[in-house]
């Protein structure tokens, strides 16, 4: 249980704001590089409570500024690219990437006027077909190079905007014990009721293993996040499941599987949940440029939200929460002590900004940024083919906080004679919306 001062510091992320202060420490995905071409040169976004302007040049340089033209307000969401910039539609002053005023075609010759004007500006970067951005203060530390951004591959991205804050997407993730139950029994009677008899046997059948009854959690703080580990059903300790775990790059991003799952805060009541996926590349296949990107609802044709997929249905465990749940009348069991130690790192991490010190999990050398490559059970590891475990084969467990839980739970009748899945390579078929550019699709 919190005090709504303390639930208040957790989630408002507007600036000023310690957590907003703490997020503008870090990098976020806010679009995909395909939403910007000549045909749709600008977006409007909104990040961590500030309405922002992303633009592509006619170069194709990327920049990110406030909505109104210094001029006389006009929103540069209208403006025309071009080579050093945006051009305002009003009057056409340029603003390049930095928030210079380049431009003011209609001043007299030889006017200095342009050198005193300029607007807010962040930086932006784009890699893996995202586009990030960095609104904190400068020098602006490195984008981290995670594994799936940089290793060559075969990617594909796709979103949805949901209305709820970034905190509770992110508890969902301290919380291993909810598959068990929001997954495997209330996911489970959903499919059962949504879905053919065929998909829901294979529902039933991959759902069944993974989310069998948990009894023992663990938690291991990183240099990088988070490693998460749960032993369920008949695992031993030497099990993927516990021996390596998936981690969660402070302080936003769940990495598992083929997928990175970015919470990004776009105010203190909306999340963009910004999905990439990726995967190894076949034989004859190479690295293209160009990744797609999809949008979904959160919600169906009746106004219910959608929880035909595994990540749906953590939406659906977040949404109904509301907008922002309220901690002070909460309750919270052994289960929960993931999500204790994740609230307490966060306290600990908005200390460190106050006290004018970089938060974990930034980079400045780049020797230390070359690659992220961080544990994940039943992965595999490029350049570690038939090597169970990849560079982790030595992996030692250090958990900074564990408890053992009952072991029991309750089962649906359905997945009594559903077969346990033993967990190989890949993800679920079912973890995703359907994708119009299935990547893992054989």
């Amino acid at each position: 249980m919190l005090t709504q001062e303390q639930n208040d510091r957790l989630t408002q992320v507007g600036p000023g704001t310690p957590m907003g202060e703490l997020m503008r420490r870090y990098w976020h995905p806010i679009a995909a590089s395909a939403e910007l071409d000549l045909d749709n040169p600008t977006k409007e976004i909104r990040l961590l409570g500030e309405d922002l302007v992303l633009f592509r040049t006619t170069k194709g340089v990327v920049g990110v500024i406030e909505p109104s033209c210094a001029h006389r307000k006009a929103s540069l969401a209208y403006g025309v690219p071009e080579e050093n910039g945006i051009r305002c539609a009003y009057h056409g002053w340029i603003f390049d990437e930095n928030g210079r005023c380049v431009d003011q075609p209609s001043e007299p010759e030889g006017s200095k006027f342009k050198e005193k004007v300029r607007i807010k500006a962040y930086k932006a970067q784009e890699i893996a077909g995202v586009i990030w951005l960095y609104l904190g203060p400068t020098p602006a530390p490195l984008l981290p190079n995670y594994d799936m951004l940089v290793w060559p591959g075969v990617r594909t991205t796709w979103s949805v905007e949901l209305p709820c804050n970034w905190l509770q997407c992110m508890e969902n993730s301290m919380d291993p014990l909810h598959f068990q139950w929001l997954h495997r029994y209330w996911g489970g009677w959903q499919m059962n009721k949504l879905m053919p008899v065929e998909q829901r046997d294979s529902w039933n059948r991959q759902i069944g293993g993974r989310g069998a009854d948990h009894k023992k959690i663990g938690f291991e703080v990183t240099d990088y996040g988070i490693i998460k580990r749960r032993l369920v059903g008949d695992e031993t300790e030497e099990s993927d499941h516990w021996k390596m775990g998936h981690p969660i790059f402070f302080p936003n991003i769940l990495r598992i599987g083929q997928d990175l799952q970015c919470r990004v805060p776009v105010d203190d009541t909306h999340t963009l949940h910004f999905m990439l996926e990726w995967r190894a590349l076949r034989s004859g296949e190479e690295s293209t440029d160009y990744i797609p990107h999809e949008k979904f609802e959160p919600f169906d044709e009746l106004g219910k939200i959608r929880r035909d997929y595994v990540i749906g249905q953590d939406q659906v465990a977040w949404i109904i929460q509301g907008s922002i749940t309220d901690r002070t009348t909460e309750r919270l069991g052994v289960g929960d002590i993931g999500v204790i130690m994740y609230r307490r790192l966060l306290e600990e991490q908005m200390r460190l900004v106050q006290e004018g010190e970089d938060p974990m999990n930034t980079y400045r050398d780049a020797s230390q940024n070359e690659i992220i490559i961080a544990p994940c059970e039943s992965f595999d590891y490029p350049g570690y083919e038939g090597i169970p475990r990849g560079p982790f084969t030595n992996i030692v467990v250090n958990n900074t906080v564990e408890a053992t839980l009952s072991g029991e739970g309750k089962i649906l009748e359905e997945f009594v004679e559903a077969e346990k899945v033993i967990d190989t390579p890949g993800q679920f078929s079912l973890l995703t919306p359907p994708l119009k550019n299935d990547i893992h699709a054989k």
